[in-house]
């Protein structure tokens, strides 16, 4: 099963996230140190095992990643978005890529901050739109980006989404009208 797709048709009017105290961005780097902490904040944001060399392959050291920016708190990383581009499967558009908070930092905007890093890099670097994949269970991670703007694509790979996108939003705002009323 293919993941969901979101896209984000222009990048106008980007909204404004405002960085909490203590706190900085910039863009990672290639070092071990960098590379270790990312591993920890990925692993527990995705809760699967995330190693130094697996941060290599798809972020510091990958061809297609054009900067992976972090969250820094109290000297450590706390959260990371990637800018990526795939123009072989979406031409023309930037591509967020492993958006993530470390599980002790959720709920503070840090997620959201990183995220609006990446859409600033794709304007600095000219891309018209924005594009993302998602899994159906991510609500949290979704909402963010429909308050980015960015609107669910229904044809996937020749996939229909749209049974998943209807179970998507039940789960963010409740079963429908029509089955909730008596």
């Amino acid at each position: 099963m293919t993941q969901l797709v979101m896209q984000r048709p222009h990048l106008q009017n980007l909204p404004r996230i405002l960085l909490p105290s203590g706190c900085t961005v910039r863009k990672a780097n290639a070092s071990e140190q960098d590379e270790r902490e990312l591993a920890g904040v990925l692993s527990t944001a995705f809760s699967e095992e995330w190693s130094q060399e697996l941060v290599r392959q798809r972020l510091t050291r990958a061809t297609d990643v054009r900067a992976v920016y972090v969250v820094v708190s109290n000297g450590h990383i706390v959260a990371t978005a990637s800018s990526r581009w795939i123009p072989e499967r979406y031409p023309g558009l930037g591509y967020v890529h492993w958006v993530a908070t470390h599980s002790e930092h959720t709920r503070g905007g840090l997620g959201a901050y990183v995220f609006a890093q990446v859409l600033n890099d794709f304007v600095e670097r000219q891309y018209p739109a924005a594009v993302l994949e998602t899994d159906d269970f991510r609500i949290p991670a979704i909402r963010i980006y429909l308050r980015f703007g960015f609107i669910p694509v229904y044809a996937v790979a020749g996939e229909d989404h749209r049974s998943r996108w209807s179970r998507v939003f039940e789960n963010m705002f409740g079963p429908p009208l029509s089955q909730s009323i008596p």
